[in-house]
């Protein structure tokens, strides 16, 4: 079963709100009718060692899903999902996916009410993000991004729930 890779981008402006989108429901997506942060899946000619192509990703989907478009974002962390054995509610799928997560504190543009792909992107208060109805595993991405430092991380499930024990993070 081939990798799939991602990027994500966590928009948090200078009164502590994140930028968060609530996925429309479908098949095809592991984040389907949930909260996650601005991103989506990189294409053929983004992968490999251009890593311009995966801050272009992030861009792109950022501005597609939400309006704003992200200044000076900055690579933070590399976050492998490992889904064996994990089960989602509408995603059949459930290949392994290596998501980039970018960080950004600046952005231009105004935000729209419904993103391309039927998002709906709002600001949430930073402390309000564990209330919000997510995939297992994203919260720990929050708190991997949340120390500053740059992170590489693997996050698994046992079933629908987080696997603990094998859930894991470097700092660099």
């Amino acid at each position: 079963m081939a990798m799939m890779y991602g990027v994500y981008s966590y928009l948090r402006r200078s009164d502590d709100l994140v930028l968060m989108v609530r996925k429309p429901e479908k098949e095809s997506d592991p984040n389907s009718g949930l909260c996650t942060l601005p991103g989506g899946k990189i294409e053929k000619g983004e992968k490999g060692l251009n890593p311009r192509g995966r801050l272009e990703r992030a861009i792109l989907e950022t501005r597609q899903e939400t309006g704003l478009i992200l200044l000076n974002p900055q690579l933070r962390g590399i976050v492998l999902f490992d889904n064996e054995g994990r089960i989602f509610d509408n995603w059949k799928s459930s290949k392994d996916y290596m998501v980039y997560t970018f960080v950004a504190n600046e952005y231009a543009g105004d935000l729209l009410k419904e993103g391309g792909g039927g998002e709906t992107p709002f600001w949430v208060p930073e402390p309000e993000i564990p209330n919000l109805p997510k995939n297992a595993g994203d919260v720990k991405i929050y708190e991997w991004i949340k120390t500053g430092r740059f992170f590489m991380g693997v996050i698994r499930h046992k079933g629908k729930e987080l696997d603990e024990e094998n859930t894991f993070e470097n700092y660099f």
